[in-house]
Order: C-alpha cells, then sequence, then structure tokens
C-alpha cells in the first residue's frame, strides 16, 4: 500500500481480513498519521515504512519483490506552488521493480484523457500491467458504464451518478484537500463527440437513486470518468452529475467564491487564496470520529449511491439500460469495519473484489475498468456480490 490514509488502511486491512493477501507492507511518507488510521485491533501488526513517492528511484527499490503495488495517494502534490503529479512517478518506479500497479483516481485537468494512459505503451512493453481509477467513483462507475452499454447495439449518450449524503446536526469532511479544491476545477464533458469543458455546478438535472434516497438534485463537477470512457465506449455524450449534502456543501463554498483561483493581498504581498486554503483545511475526519459522532448522535447516518444511465438503440427501437449500486450506510460500516467510512469501505472493497479478480489473468498494458476483459468485470462484481455489493439493474425498450 502507497499510502496510508483514510482508503490506503481500509484497503490494507481488508485485504488481510479476507485473505487477498499473506503479507501487507503500508508507505509512507508520515508514519504517525499512518499507524494512527492503523490503530485497530485488526491492523496492529501491519507493517509501517517511510516512503517519499516523489524518489522514483528509491520508491522502485522498496516495492521490488511485492506482488502488487496499490497507489492510494494524492494525485498531486503542492512543490514551490506548483503542482507536481504522482501516478506517472509511481507508475515508473512500479515498472522499473516489475511489479504490476493499482491506482484510484487520475489528475486530468486540462487534458482529455487519463495521465496515466501514456504510459500503456511501457506497461505493454514490459509486459507489466496498470489498472487506474480504480475506486467506487471513478471504477466501479467505469465498470457499470459498460455492462450497460453492452446492452444496447448503439448508444447515445452514458449518465455517470453519484450521491454522497450526511444526516444529522453535524458535518464530517470526507474528503483530502486536493480533493476540495478540485472540486472548483472546470468540468470535462463530451457532447456531441467532442470534448469541452464546462463551469462547475454551472447545470443541475433531477437524479434518480435506490430507495431510501429516491430523486436527488446534482450537478456537474469535476470527475475522473470523464477522462477515460469516451475513450473506450463509443457515444455521442457523457456527463457526470453528483448531488447529496457533501456536494451542497461544495456547491455553497465555490458560489461563495472561496474556492476561486485568485490571488489576495496580505500585508503587502500577493497571496493565492487556492495555497491559502490549501494550508487551513483540515484533513480528512479522523478513522474513529465516525464511530464517536453516530454513538453522540452527532451524525444520524451518511450514505453512498452511484448510478449509470446508458440511451441508445436496439434492434431499431430506443433502449434505456442502467445500473445503480446503494452501499453500506455509516451506521453499517461502523460494524463491518471500524474505523472505515461510508466512502472508504465502497472503495476498498472494489480495489479487494479487482485484486481476487486478477489472479491468473495474463493483462498487459494499463485498463480503467471499463477497458477490462468481460470476464473479470463480472468476477469483480461476482465478488462484490459476495460482501453484499448488489447492482440494481433496469433495461427499457420503447418504439420510436
Amino acid at each position: 500500500m502507497l499510502g496510508c490514509g483514510a482508503v490506503g488502511s481500509v484497503v490494507a486491512r481488508l485485504a488481510l481480513k479476507h485473505r487477498v493477501a499473506d503479507e501487507v507492507t503500508c508507505f509512507d511518507r508520515n508514519l504517525e498519521r499512518a499507524r494512527m488510521f492503523l490503530d485497530f485491533e485488526d491492523s496492529h501488526d501491519i507493517p509501517v515504512e517511510e516512503a517519499d513517492a516523489i524518489n522514483s528511484e528509491m520508491l522502485s527499490s522498496k516495492l521490488s519483490g511485492y506482488d502488487f503495488v496499490v497507489n492510494t495517494l494524492p494525485t498531486f502534490v503542492r512543490i514551490n506552488e506548483r503542482e507536481k503529479l504522482l501516478n506517472p512517478i509511481v507508475m515508473q518506479a512500479s515498472l522499473k521493480a516489475g511489479v504490476p500497479y493499482m491506482d484510484l483516481a487520475c489528475y486530468g485537468g486540462r487534458r482529455r484523457t487519463a495521465e496515466q494512459l501514456a504510459l500503456s505503451a511501457a506497461f505493454r512493453r514490459e509486459h507489466n500491467l496498470a489498472i487506474i481509477n480504480a475506486g467506487a467513483s471513478p471504477g466501479l462507475t467505469n465498470l457499470l458504464a459498460r455492462e450497460a452499454y453492452e446492452d444496447l447495439d448503439k448508444v447515445f449518450s452514458i449518465k455517470v451518478m453519484s450521491l454522497e449524503d450526511q444526516k444529522g446536526p453535524s458535518f464530517l469532511i470526507s474528503w483530502s484537500r486536493e480533493e476540495m479544491l478540485n472540486v472548483a476545477t472546470p468540468v470535462l464533458v463530451y457532447r456531441n463527440r467532442r470534448y469541452a469543458f464546462i463551469e462547475p455546478f454551472s447545470e443541475s438535472i433531477e437524479c434518480n437513486f435506490p430507495a431510501p434516497e429516491g430523486s436527488v438534485r446534482c450537478y456537474p463537477v469535476s470527475n475522473d470518468e470523464s477522462y477515460t470512457i469516451p475513450v473506450y465506449l463509443r457515444t455521442q455524450d457523457f456527463d457526470y452529475y453528483a448531488g447529496g449534502s457533501d456536494i451542497e456543501i461544495l456547491r455553497a463554498l465555490y458560489r461563495l467564491g472561496v474556492l476561486e483561483e485568485k490571488t489576495l493581498i496580505v500585508r503587502g504581498k500577493r497571496v493565492s487564496l487556492r495555497s491559502l486554503l490549501y494550508q487551513i483545511l483540515k484533513e480528512p475526519s479522523s478513522p474513529r470520529s465516525y464511530l464517536s459522532a453516530i454513538e453522540e448522535g452527532e451524525l444520524e447516518d451518511a450514505f453512498f449511491a452511484v448510478g449509470v444511465v446508458a440511451i441508445g438503440e436496439i434492434s431499431g427501437e430506443k433502449g434505456l439500460s442502467s445500473r445503480s449500486v446503494f452501499f453500506p450506510s455509516q451506521r453499517r460500516v461502523n460494524n463491518l469495519l471500524p474505523g472505515a467510512t461510508y466512502i472508504t469501505y465502497p472503495t476498498a472493497l472494489v480495489v479487494i473484489a479487482l485484486l481476487q479478480s486478477l489472479k491468473g489473468r495474463n493483462l498487459h498494458g494499463v485498463f480503467p475498468l471499463e477497458a477490462l476483459p468481460g470476464v473479470v468485470r463480472r468476477n469483480i462484481l461476482e465478488t462484490l456480490e459476495e460482501h453484499k455489493i448488489f447492482v440494481n439493474r433496469e433495461f427499457k425498450v420503447e418504439e420510436k
């Protein structure tokens, strides 16, 4: 595990709990913080070693000999006001060490495709494997988009939706500082077979999720799915929308101008507001905070759901194929794996399902989940069902 924070620590614990690995080592730059996330009975024996992802040479020597490296680090770090991308550095280290690689997100930015795809030829040449954007969203959403896509003869549009919702008088931060600031960046969309960037929160639609949430107002926000799905799935349009209380808070901050990319004059010096925010924003809530928040009544519950809708043609008629998943609520997660959250638990479970499904597969290159072979995708869904993560399916045909 590279990065032992909110997600990495949960992946490490689940990998041992479900015997996906005989041994797990966590590498992190901040050992004290990493051990805090592993301060549970089932993870006291997981070794934590210091490593800096910026140093590719040193990192490759540390990775040598392992069967898989899972990168749960942020997609970038700030160095002297500049953003340095981490995925390509870790991927190069994995290539040199000859170890298969997996990450959970891309940086994207002003690109039209995920930065990891630039290393596809290198991974094929070295007969190595990289699985990218491999969490719940992105990740499972990409896989579900492929499943819905294959139900139709021709696809006109694909829409991915996510819901993050907390109930109660208190609010706990579930994102990293990088993710919070990233929500204010331009949103990549694919419309009429062309890429474009639109302003975040500039539109709104009603999205339907499984009970108990139902219809929720959602908005376009920066996402990772846009950087791979139009590359692998032939469609005219692709959009991503997110909603729920977590998103509404970010929307309010954005509308107030708090997340804008601008500079301020502070004591005669020009200071970037984003760099200032990066320094003062809190880290995500501690692993035990969700436990105590529910016990003390500050948080009633929290929910995470994703959905995909593909619209197109089948046998000359209009067809609609959808998939949706409602993950275990925070109350349920507290019982399943204390210290995990309604976001980190399903994200880590997808990683575990992937690791199990990739065993014995001879794959070379760089793959987002929508590009994986059908047999691997089906194995992932079957493994998730064993963990009580079920996919709701709907298919409709309408006469023209």
